[in-house]
């Protein structure tokens, strides 16, 4: 009985030293261990949104006509002021400006002369005249020869439609002949050989489809408007002639000089008219940047305010959000820290603060308003269009 007493007394014993060995452990371990650093927890609001450029433009024409001359190509990085697409007609147009300041130069010597020599004034304005007479003439000859109806006379019209008929004759015929070469490779050589000769009968036919067409058809608007100001501007110019040589048979006098600076404010007006259609008649870049899209081709009519091609710097891309929406948008701030991740560059995180809040919500689907986020920096993988997700930094105490 005692030894099992003392057997237990030993036990305890043991089992008090592990306890306070445990003890004095835990204590130095307490004492030694690292503080555990609870990080501040930063209420976010997180939304869609799209890459953007700062700026970008959907251009189009001011005249009407058909494009001559494309000068560039999608992805083409341009200037401020450079010419992007050419109408056609701008012939016709630099001689209307080419007119118009031969008029000028006319109406300011008209003027001079006014005070210089009333003689040689008078001669002058008899030559004026004259001379004005014949441009009226030519200018209403060519006016007339460009109507409907009056360029080509009948047998000619015929002439072209006979050979529309035969050209098209002959585009069947060597449509046929390709035909039975349909089977054969591509560098087959009398394949090659029935192809070419297929596309230069559908070229010839073309060709004198459009020639009809000219001899059927009538100006387009932009070449009537520059035959209707030919036109009024050279009866204007007689009539001034006319008037000028009535007032200066009797010598100068203040009537004709007030005609004279009238003439001299008309041709300035004249040649700034003239110059605007010619303007009106390129396309070129209202500031540096990409052409990323192309909507027509050479050859092709445009109206004006059709959508001819777009224009963007790409140098200066952001974020817009798409689905932002009433509930979050009271809690964005400006400049409210932004973390930006993308679905096309999973990789990728930026940095960026809120530039802007839309004061109206976007049309579409739901109340949702537009944010604007820049990026503090814009690595070249990104692009116009990519998806991006937004966690934007707000105050949880709104």
């Amino acid at each position: 009985m005692k030894s099992r007493n003392g057997a237990i007394f030993v036990l305890l014993l043991v089992i008090s030293l592990l306890v306070m060995s445990c003890s004095a452990g835990a204590e130095a371990q307490a004492e030694t261990a690292e503080p555990v650093v609870v990080e501040e927890y930063v209420p976010t609001v997180s939304v869609t949104g799209v890459v953007v450029p700062a700026r970008w433009a959907s251009l189009s024409v001011n005249g009407s006509g058909v494009v001559e001359e494309l000068a560039v190509a999608e992805g083409v990085e341009v200037e401020e002021g450079e010419i992007l697409l050419q109408l056609s007609g701008k012939e016709q147009l630099e001689a209307a400006i080419t007119a118009a300041n031969l008029e000028l130069i006319g109406a300011e010597q008209n003027l001079q002369d006014v005070y210089d020599n009333s003689e040689l004034m008078t001669s002058e304005a008899q030559f004026t005249m004259a001379d004005a007479v014949d441009n009226l003439d030519d200018t209403e000859y060519h006016w007339q020869v460009q109507q409907e109806g009056y360029r080509a006379d009948g047998e000619i019209i015929a002439r072209a439609e006979a050979n529309l008929v035969l050209a098209q004759n002959q585009v069947d015929r060597a449509s046929s002949a390709y035909n039975r070469y349909s089977g054969r490779p591509n560098d087959d050589p009398s394949k090659a050989l029935a192809r070419a000769n297929l596309a230069d009968a559908r070229l010839q036919r073309d060709s004198i489809q459009r020639n009809l067409n000219w001899y059927l058809g009538h100006p387009t608007e932009i070449e009537q408007a520059v035959l209707d100001a030919e036109l009024a501007l050279s009866e204007a110019r007689l009539l001034v002639a006319e008037q000028e040589y009535q007032l200066v048979e009797a010598g100068p006098n203040p009537e004709l000089m007030d005609l004279a600076q009238a003439r001299l404010d008309n041709a300035r007006a004249s040649l700034a008219a003239a110059e605007q259609m010619l303007a009106d008649s390129a396309l070129r870049a209202p500031y540096s940047g990409t052409i990323t899209t192309i909507y027509i081709r050479e050859n092709e009519f445009v109206g004006p305010g059709s959508p001819v091609m777009l224009i963007a710097d790409l140098d200066s891309l952001q974020i817009e959000t798409t689905d932002l929406s009433e509930i979050d948008v009271p809690l964005v701030k400006v400049d409210s820290p932004v973390t930006v991740t993308f679905d096309a560059l999973p990789e990728l995180v930026l940095d960026g603060t809120v530039s802007s809040i839309a004061q109206k919500a976007s049309e579409g689907a739901g109340v949702n308003y537009t944010v604007i986020v820049q990026l503090e920096s814009m690595p070249e993988e990104i692009r116009w269009g990519m998806t991006a997700f937004v966690d934007i930094d707000v105050d949880s105490e709104y």
